[in-house]
């Protein structure tokens, strides 16, 4: 079982060992950009991976990922950046390798001053992917980054069945080595795999095989992608550097989370987690709410005062249903939690709880004494203009 121990926890940055077993674009900072290839990527082909990996997770709205094979972990300072998701699991069986590299899932200075508008955790699991460890067996995406190659055919079944069979993710991103393109490199034997632990390098017709048995079993539908596609339009016909595949679940989860959950143990062993800083609520949900409907009434108040006598003095009666046409509103509660809003904002309301009456000094300046009331004032106003011109 070496191959799959030592395979699953290849480092995608990990330097070269001897280019005599054939040309190594394996990353390693720069990878395929390496001279004795006499190919330059730009950005790196690596970046190029990670790139293809943020813009897919980010596209589908994924909440949670694992990334098996995450090696030294460079890739959590690209996944951090995806504004959807919640939870990270960075697993490989290399427990040592994590140990390692654990401080470098640590939020960065930058991540303190532009916070995340949304909570972001992230664990480091040492385990292998044969395995599905009940804390990650709900996850929604799986991202398997120039993995599968390291692995002997009956892991790379295994792993297979562990990710689409159990896990049964609503996404998965798969790259690996494209052996057509391997001709475009400076090799005396183009045959020779591109590093000395590839078990296998796939042409594109073996790829998807691989990928159509996978829909064919699991019930996947799959989309084919890549990295590093020359410029001369001659060479497209090799395809790309890396060949990747973008896998989604064609139907909806049968069993629950926490259903799911107990068919699986704590197999995996937690070597660290961190917790990236983000813009937290300050405010309750209901003074939120009484902000929101203040400025909604003081809003409409003014509207018709204006329109009314031409001038912003005197009392007003609204119908609160015309509170409830503010998107910022309409969002996150209902009529009722209005009419409770505007009872501890001490508003006047008919006894058919239709009308509110707003008094001549609710248009005192001093209402709207801070910076950050005028913002939310601002927008509540704004939104409101342009939910009414949706409407034309």
């Amino acid at each position: 079982m070496l191959g799959s121990s030592f395979g699953q926890s290849m480092s995608r940055h990990k330097k070269l060992k001897s280019v005599n077993l054939g040309i190594d674009v394996e990353d390693n900072g720069h990878g395929e950009d390496c001279k004795s290839t006499g190919i330059h990527f730009f950005p790196p082909l690596y970046a190029k991976r990670y790139r293809l990996a943020v813009e897919t997770l980010t596209k589908y709205d994924i909440k949670s990922v694992i990334d098996f094979g995450c090696a030294e972990c460079h890739f959590v300072k690209h996944l951090s950046s995806v504004p959807c998701l919640e939870a990270i699991a960075l697993v490989d069986i290399n427990k040592e390798l994590l140990v390692s590299k654990q401080k470098t899932i640590a939020p960065e200075l930058r991540h303190f001053i532009f916070k995340r508008k949304n909570p972001l955790h992230v664990s480091l699991l040492a385990g292998s992917a044969e395995e599905t460890d009940s804390r990650v067996s709900h996850f929604e995406g799986v991202t398997m980054i120039e993995l599968i190659e390291h692995l002997y055919p009956d892991v790379l079944q295994k792993v297979t069945h562990n990710v689409f069979g159990n896990i049964k993710p609503r996404l998965c991103l798969v790259t690996t080595p494209n052996s057509e393109f391997n001709v475009l490199f400076k090799n005396a034997d183009p045959n020779k795999f591109r590093h000395w632990d590839h078990k296998f390098e796939w042409n594109q017709t073996e790829f998807k095989s691989w990928c159509e048995e996978i829909c064919r079993r699991y019930n996947y539908i799959v989309e084919y992608t890549g990295v590093g596609l020359l410029p001369d339009k001659e060479t497209h016909h090799l395809g790309y550097c890396s060949q990747a595949a973008v896998f989604c679940l064609n139907h909806q989860r049968v069993f629950s989370q926490s259903l799911s959950n107990e068919h699986f143990s704590l197999c995996y062993e937690l070597i660290a987690e961190a917790d990236y800083p983000f813009e937290k609520e300050t405010c309750s949900l209901n003074e939120r709410i009484d902000l929101e409907v203040k400025y909604c009434v003081q809003y409409l108040a003014s509207s018709l005062r204006k329109e009314n006598s031409g001038n912003d003095e005197g009392p007003v009666a609204l119908q609160i249903s015309r509170i409830l046409n503010f998107p910022n509103i309409k969002s996150f509660c209902d009529e009722d939690a209005v009419r409770e809003s505007l009872h501890r904002c001490e508003y006047q309301i008919s006894d058919d709880q239709l009308i509110v009456y707003v008094p001549e000094e609710e248009n005192d300046e001093n209402d709207v004494n801070t910076e950050e009331d005028q913002c939310v004032a601002h927008q509540v106003c704004q939104d409101y203009e342009m939910h009414l011109e949706s409407w034309d």
